[in-house]
């Protein structure tokens, strides 16, 4: 996993390792630095995987709600969060610090397929070769089913 421009040229990515691990976000900001370490370690591009973690929401207000009590603490995770040991401050400081609008931020929500593809397609075609699906709604089962009976056949037939 490599967040920001250093790590997504150097440890680990770019250079030394055999693909990439990171969320949307980072990704936007920082592919170019990492074509730039796979282009110095004489790598393919086109090769060299990478997978982007997409969170998303099946449903309304409620499951994001959910979802966004779990994931407060996501925009700051790597920085200044990694560093704290306990759960319960990193829990606190995120309440205190960060927006619910920030954490969802660029997470597709709702029942429309159509808007979840869409995000699910960009990610595609700016580089990534898998894109992971994550909720933190309560109800598993239903983003699931919703994947699959909703949004993975439709993009396979767009394909």
């Amino acid at each position: 996993m490599a967040f920001g421009p250093f790590p997504a040229m150097r440890s680990g990515t770019g250079i030394y390792g055999d693909g990439l691990v990171t969320d949307p976000k980072n990704w936007k900001e920082h592919k170019a630095e990492f074509l730039i370490g796979l282009k110095e370690a004489g790598k393919d591009p086109l090769t060299t995987p990478v997978l982007v973690e997409q969170y998303v929401v099946v449903g309304g207000q409620k499951e994001l709600n959910e979802a966004v009590s779990k994931w407060r603490f996501g925009p700051k995770a790597w920085k200044p969060y990694f560093n704290i040991r306990d759960p319960k401050e990193i829990e606190a400081r995120a309440m205190r610090e960060v927006p619910a609008e920030k954490v969802s931020e660029g997470w597709p929500i709702g029942t429309d397929a159509g808007a979840h593809i869409k995000v699910i397609e960009e990610l595609f075609q700016s580089g990534a070769t898998m894109v992971n699906i994550h909720t933190g709604q309560e109800d598993q089962i239903r983003a699931i089913k919703f994947y699959q009976d909703e949004v993975i056949p439709k993009m396979r037939a767009s394909r």
